[in-house]
């Protein structure tokens, strides 16, 4: 029981301990600690601390003060000529120093690999000889396991035909598996027939084990393929023609069907018109021609009576049809009138009216033809397609079901064939094997051209690992050779990207010194040209800039990056002992070189830190002070509402200080108006808004109080002390290690705080730590780890010294006041 107790402890504490560690080592690593597997790291440094106590003045800091000085801009705006002259003298030294140091260790560096290449020249044999080694060990290994693999005569002949079918007579692969083809069939394979007769006894067997089913499967998944990409493609013609037939749908239901209702409600008053016929006796002066009023009512109420029939067994349109039907027959209606009435002045206004909306009966006729047309035949091609899918997709399921069989039998066939298959595997990685020791023993040199030879050797061990699938001596062995060949590319990414980096290099800073060179000789006239009141700007520091910015970052950062890295990676290698310090070296200058040139984030960390003391410790001694001041009421005095009171304040207390910013906000920009010091992006206004967490503390002192006896503050009161005089001179003395609790725990919260301050806050320069911590997750090219680690551990600072500093009073302060007694 106790040894699992200790486990669970040791387990706890590397939990806890580990985020603590990681913070450490980044904070002192070169490399990037979040993209790096291990925890510590040879790469060490103090510039991330550098960076955050002491910022450095590299070069394109003083290239960017130059500009200022150019243009007179803040801080030099008022500064005279002569004492601006000296200071671009100032300036112009610091930057030859830079360019001096930054050239002096790019020749050690280039000097140490130099020396790296010749050392890794002249181990050229070493290094052979270690890849050889490991190779006869993969060799021995693979030897050892084809011996102890059973393999069946009949599943080794259907893995040798599925291999060599496909294989001519005298081929690489045929040549490599011919003897035990020969040791399988019992005969010789001398030529082409033989060859061919060798593979028909292998196919027999081949098609007896299961082989005609694979072909089935084979054939089978490409019919299944192709079944499903005519589905596809008939489901891709479905959608154009749904859209259509819906399109089509909504002109019969809304334009069609309001024109048909209303020609409807025409003809309906036409109706009432021949029906007045019988009560009317006017007759007309002149004769009424009405054969083409009659002829016209015939037509469009045959054509309507046929969109009528052929609108049939479309429930959708089932509005439209009757709609169609009702106006055909009201037409037909019409024509019903006695011969003797029509000579009368009704007809004659029945007739005139028809003629008014003849026009749009007959357009509505050939709008209704034309959409029933089109839509009888998308519909019926709708069907079509429909049936089509379904018989296509019964097709699939039935070809799914008999795939799935195939499969099942492959699957049982693949778990008898998995001996028979590594033992192929092998035999043919066995023969490469060998000609990959003839290609490394010609090997003679680390030169580029023999670099790339190891590196296709290790392509090609790495491929074999991947897929060999069997967790055995052969599979150990091979990743172990992938391991100890891992520095070939490492030492092949080196040497290229220094050469690069050594070229872009010396490109660069030589462009950078000629330009230096002419601003050099122009600045004294550029700057009193400046000081006469023009505005000033240099080309020649813009362009400095630029090489900083941008041919410095692209060119020769990015090739320097990974000499580093590779250089880190590589002085862990224990093949060259003796190359260790010269990797180190040359990533130890490559890194100072990056510093000097490296465009770093502007911070005010200092400012940060002792804005956060400022404010936590303002709001601290206000909290403290204003707490122990309300606490002693509540425990000396006598009042009503004194209990619900201080419930009261914890109740208010119980809800987050966040969900009140809208309110504390409004007030710190009114209070701006009036006192500027305590408004929005000030420290007064955010140490304002941090003056919220009172209840508690009141009610934490005032349990205290409670302990302390009152008979004391009755001693004094007969002494002649006043009720002040014994608060603050018997009550507070021995009330300091709850005081000392309150105040602490106020100016953590408050030192750590986030959120209130990125509400309040808006000046970078005004930030507290917490809020200034968070900058330096972000980098102007990569993420910061290494600083924004270096910045938490230094913040980190003020609140353990205080802590250590009243440690003695926490415990007690914490405890008593917690029981009554």
């Amino acid at each position: 029981m106790k040894l699992h107790v200790h486990a669970i402890l040791i387990f706890l504490i590397i939990v806890i301990l580990f985020p603590t560690v990681w913070v450490v080592t980044t904070s002192l690593r070169r490399d990037e600690a979040a993209f790096s597997t291990d925890l510590f790291s040879s790469r060490l440094t103090l510039q991330n601390y550098v960076d955050l106590l002491v910022p450095e003045q590299n070069v394109p800091v003083l290239v960017k003060e130059l500009q200022k000085l150019i243009s007179r801009v803040s801080p030099y705006d008022r500064l005279p000529l002569p004492r601006a002259q000296e200071k671009a003298s100032e300036l112009l030294k610091k930057l030859r120093n830079y360019l001096d140091e930054s050239n002096g260790r790019n020749d050690a560096a280039k000097k140490s690999y130099e020396t790296l290449v010749k050392i890794f020249e002249a181990n050229a044999d070493r290094a052979k000889q270690s890849t050889l080694n490991d190779l006869k060990q993969i060799e021995k290994s693979v030897l050892e396991s084809l011996n102890e693999m059973k393999i069946n005569e009949e599943e080794l002949a259907f893995v040798l035909y599925e291999v060599l079918s496909k294989e001519k007579f005298n081929s690489q692969l045929e040549k490599i598996l011919r003897s035990n083809v020969e040791t399988i069939v019992g005969s010789k394979i001398e030529d082409e027939q033989s060859y061919t007769l060798a593979l028909d006894r292998l196919r027999g067997v081949y098609e007896e084990l299961g082989g005609a089913s694979l072909k089935d499967l084979e054939a089978l998944s490409i019919q299944l393929s192709s079944v499903n990409s005519e589905i596809e493609a008939l489901r891709k013609a479905l959608q154009p023609l749904e859209r259509s037939i819906l399109e089509t749908q909504l002109l019969l239901k809304g334009d069609v069907l309001t024109e048909l209702r209303s020609l409807t409600g025409a003809v309906e008053a036409l109706t009432r018109m021949k029906d007045s016929l019988a009560r009317t006796t006017a007759k007309s002066i002149f004769p009424i021609d009405d054969t083409a009023f009659l002829q016209s009512l015939q037509n469009v109420a045959v054509q309507l009576r046929n969109a009528s029939n052929s609108l049939q067994g479309f429930e959708d349109l089932s509005e439209v049809r009757k709609t169609t039907e009702l106006l055909s027959e009201k037409l037909v209606e019409l024509t019903h009138v006695d011969q003797q009435r029509k000579n009368l002045k009704v007809y004659a206004d029945m007739v005139r009216t028809y003629e008014e909306i003849r026009p749009r009966l007959e357009r509505i006729c050939d709008d209704l033809k034309r959409l029933l047309e089109r839509y009888s035949y998308e519909v019926s091609k709708l069907r079509e397609l429909n049936n089509s899918i379904l018989m296509k997709e019964s097709e699939f399921q039935q070809l799914k079901q008999r795939t799935v069989e195939l499969q099942r039998k492959k699957e049982s066939l693949e778990v008898r064939l998995t001996e028979e298959r590594a033992w192929l595997q092998l035999i043919l990685f066995e023969n490469d094997l060998k000609v990959r020791f003839s290609i490394v023993e010609a090997i003679k040199s680390l030169s580029r051209t023999d670099l790339t030879r190891y590196s296709a050797l290790l392509t090609w061990l790495r491929n074999f690992a991947n897929s060999y699938e069997r967790n055995d001596r052969v599979n150990e062995s091979v990743r172990k050779a992938v391991n100890n060949l891992r520095w070939i590319e490492d030492y092949r990414t080196f040497t290229s990207r220094f050469e690069n980096y050594a070229k872009n290099y010396e490109q660069t800073v030589k462009e950078f010194e000629q330009v230096m060179n002419d601003f050099e000789k122009i600045c004294n006239d550029l700057l009193a040209l400046s000081h006469s009141g023009t505005f000033v700007t240099s080309e020649h520091l813009t362009r400095l800039l630029d090489l900083v910015k941008l041919d410095f970052v692209n060119k020769v950062r990015a090739d320097l990056a990974v000499v580093s890295r590779r250089a880190g990676t590589l002085m862990k290698l224990s093949l060259f002992p003796e190359a260790q310090k010269l990797f180190r070296d040359v990533d130890k200058q490559l890194f100072r070189i990056d510093q000097i040139w490296k465009e770093k984030m502007k911070h005010y960390f200092g400012w940060w830190v002792f804005n956060s003391i400022l404010v936590s410790t303002i709001v601290a001694l206000i909290t403290t002070f204003v707490c122990a001041t309300a606490a002693y009421p509540f425990s000396r005095m006598r009042f009503v509402g004194r209990r619900y009171g201080i419930l009261s304040f914890l109740l208010i207390q119980m809800f987050p200080g966040v969900i009140f910013m809208i309110a504390i906000y409004n007030l710190l920009n009114f209070i701006g108006k009036f006192v500027p010091f305590l408004g929005i992006d000030t420290i007064g206004g955010l140490a304002l808004a941090y003056l919220t967490n009172i209840a508690y503390n009141v009610y934490l002192i005032k349990g205290f109080y409670d302990l302390i006896p009152a008979s004391l503050e009755e001693a004094a009161i007969v002494d002649g002390a006043t009720k002040f005089q014994s608060f603050y001179m018997i009550v507070l003395p021995l009330a300091r290690p709850i005081l000392v609790v309150v105040f602490l725990l106020t100016f953590i919260g408050t030192f750590n705080e986030y959120v209130v301050a990125r509400i309040v806050l808006q000046n970078v320069r005004n930030y507290t730590y917490a809020l200034g911590l968070q900058s330096f997750a972000v980098g102007p090219y990569e993420t910061e780890w290494g600083l924004f680690t270096a910045a938490a551990l230094l913040g980190m600072l003020p609140m353990v010294i205080l802590f250590l500093a009243m440690q003695r009073y926490l415990v007690s302060g914490l405890t008593r006041g917690a029981v009554k007694e």
